[in-house]
């Protein structure tokens, strides 16, 4: 027997990764059913954004390349390091990464699987958790909230990792910010047409 547990009473980043020593979220309030807001959460291309494409700059000494890879949030997924843990339809994303962020090239693990992200613990390195959940709030009204959890292992990662959030948490949050306002835009544009 299947028993379905309310969205509201469990979050499945906690699935992944309960137990953090950094965390960061944000939420917006979204005039449009989250069908239409998950929608566009899953055709959203992150680098497009102007916010994004100015971090990356100023991190990596480098202009982005203006090149799009069409297709799904898979897709586009494909050879950055980030995977996608568990998908809910209409209601959560989780998607995982694991690293040494605070290299100027993000340090990235390649090789992580969904399978591998709740195991690995490599020392000297760190991981994250990044989901976006979709709340109905009222009828065309939705809440859109992202939050991003860091597990360092090691006491070097952990320094690391913190004087690197320190420097980078805001412009971080800015990012996760222009995110959910870009999707509340043309959630709401799709509602209304």
């Amino acid at each position: 027997m299947t028993v379905n547990i309310p969205l509201e009473d469990h979050f499945r980043i906690d699935d992944f990764l309960p137990d953090h020593d950094f965390s960061a979220s944000y939420d917006i309030r979204v005039k449009a059913p989250a069908s239409a807001v998950y929608e566009r959460l899953l055709t959203l291309d992150v680098g497009k954004l102007r916010v994004v494409r100015a971090l990356m700059m100023i991190r990596t000494g480098k202009r982005p390349p203006r090149k799009t890879v069409s297709g799904d949030l898979r897709q586009r997924l494909q050879g950055t390091g980030f995977v996608i843990l568990v998908e809910i339809p209409n209601q959560e994303l989780v998607m995982g990464v694991a690293g040494r962020f605070w290299r100027p090239d993000g340090g990235r693990y390649m090789e992580l699987t969904a399978d591998d992200f709740t195991r690995f613990v490599r020392s000297g390195y760190a991981k994250a958790a990044w989901n976006f959940r979709v709340r109905t709030e009222s009828p065309g009204n939705t809440v859109l909230s992202t939050e991003t959890r860091i597990k360092c292992f090691g006491p070097g990662a952990l320094r690391a990792f913190r004087m690197y959030w320190s420097l980078v948490g805001p412009f971080s949050g800015l990012m996760r910010k222009a995110i959910l306002k870009k999707v509340k835009t043309e959630a709401e544009l799709q509602a209304k047409s």
